[in-house]
């Protein structure tokens, strides 16, 4: 069977889809990713076809988390991003489904469902963290963390409103060009196309987020995607002699972000380590150089796989992706977060809730006082730490891959046999 995964977004949004492709052609399926250019080489390293898309992913990553981009703000940055490409991603999303038997996007919106009502293929939804209403928490980018169950169930109605005012701007002519009625806005997720619900996967553990009741029988938890297999990675001999020469170190890294002055965050991290005085191996990602280089107490990385580092660390610091959240309580690491936008201060609540790091750190109320606080806090509250190695024994036991492919494959029948 011909699968196509859409992942219009960061590294972050790819990499599951790397795991769970490698998991489908495991087990026979013809599997493409659809992403930005930029992770064709990633992509075909693991065995999988690659459709690349318009658009240059570190200028929209720049967009969507300026400081402050929340709310009303956030969605004018995603049309800001998407205003010049919308037509050029569209033609190149329609090809790359073209000849596929199913498809599986995350979260942009209904685009992807216009696609699949187009060639009368099965849709399957997948999620890194909430999307659907519920009255645990607002909707991604909304502002309010902690505004109450009200809020969270009515942040989801305006998201959805909004997001479909965007919708009927970009698709109505695409829609009339291919001869579909148009899809009305709405202030509640619409899974319904060609008859049929689509199935919606969530990447997520219910020990980290537990299922809200009210969700409906078609959304799944299946736990956090993880690699199962060993990392294959030698370090460098430097990488390896810091490791050796003390204490394990804390980790620190902001992986895709970009937005707003990365230096001066940077600058802010390496003062509040020689502060807090602990080690730490400072990862740069896509942030670039402050032309700082290792020390002693610091070591400065271009890129180390979080799987091979995050088991020799004592800790770690980081923007709160999903797949970088995930990664650190599956390693059982006390877990401090600094969000940038979007789902971020989401998954640095919930690390905060489960008693598995201090409060989160906003980035644009980053200060050298407060990281040091928080870097001192994260090393030497030892609640931190055996409540994520806890959790971390628990969460080895779910195999989210393993059940995020079952349930690709049961659904994809389903709709097949006409389910509705």
């Amino acid at each position: 069977m011909k699968i196509t995964m859409i992942a219009l977004g960061s590294t972050g949004d790819v990499r599951p889809y790397m795991l769970l492709g490698r998991e489908l052609r495991r087990r026979g399926h013809d599997i493409t990713i659809a992403s930005f250019a930029s992770f064709q080489s990633m992509v075909e390293d693991a065995g999988l076809r690659f459709q690349p898309l318009a658009g240059d992913v570190v200028a929209i990553m720049a967009n969507l988390m300026k400081p402050g981009a929340k709310g009303v703000s956030y969605l004018w940055q995603v049309e800001k991003s998407i205003r010049d490409i919308a037509p050029a991603v569209l033609e190149d999303l329609t090809r790359a489904c073209a000849d596929a038997d199913a498809m599986l996007c995350t979260y942009f919106g209904s685009l992807y469902y216009s696609i699949a009502e187009k060639y009368r293929i099965p849709c399957i939804q997948t999620h890194y963290y909430p999307m659907d209403p519920n009255d645990i928490t607002p909707i991604s980018s909304a502002p309010g963390q902690k505004w109450g169950k009200a809020w969270n169930k009515a942040s989801y109605r305006l998201g959805y409103m909004l997001i479909g005012v965007l919708e009927k701007r970009y698709l109505t002519q695409w829609r009339r060009d291919n001869g579909m009625t148009l899809r009305k806005i709405q202030t509640k997720p619409n899974y319904r196309v060609g008859g049929h619900t689509v199935p919606v996967i969530y990447a997520m553990s219910p020990l980290v987020f537990p299922r809200p009741k009210a969700w409906d029988e078609h959304i799944h938890l299946t736990g956090f995607w993880y690699d199962e297999t060993p990392c294959d990675w030698t370090p460098p001999q430097d990488l390896a002699d810091f490791m050796a020469a003390g204490e394990p170190p804390i980790y620190i890294g902001f992986g895709s972000m970009v937005s707003g002055n990365m230096n001066k965050t940077f600058t802010t991290v390496l003062r509040a380590v020689r502060a807090a005085k602990v080690r730490a191996v400072i990862s740069m990602g896509w942030g670039g150089s402050i032309g700082v280089h290792s020390s002693k107490r610091v070591y400065i990385a271009d890129y180390v796989p979080h799987d091979w580092l995050f088991p020799r660390v004592s800790a770690v610091v980081h923007h709160g992706g999903a797949g970088t959240t995930a990664a650190g309580l599956r390693a059982g690491k006390p877990t401090l977060v600094v969000p940038f936008g979007g789902d971020q201060p989401f998954w640095g609540n919930r690390v905060y809730a489960l008693g598995c790091g201090p409060k989160p750190i906003a980035r644009d109320r980053l200060t050298v006082q407060r990281l040091t606080q928080g870097l001192v806090h994260l090393t030497t509250n030892r609640k931190y730490q055996v409540a994520a190695q806890e959790l971390a024994e628990r969460m080895r036991l779910e195999g989210g891959v393993i059940r995020a492919a079952d349930l690709v494959e049961q659904e994809i029948a389903r709709w097949k046999q006409g389910v509705p």
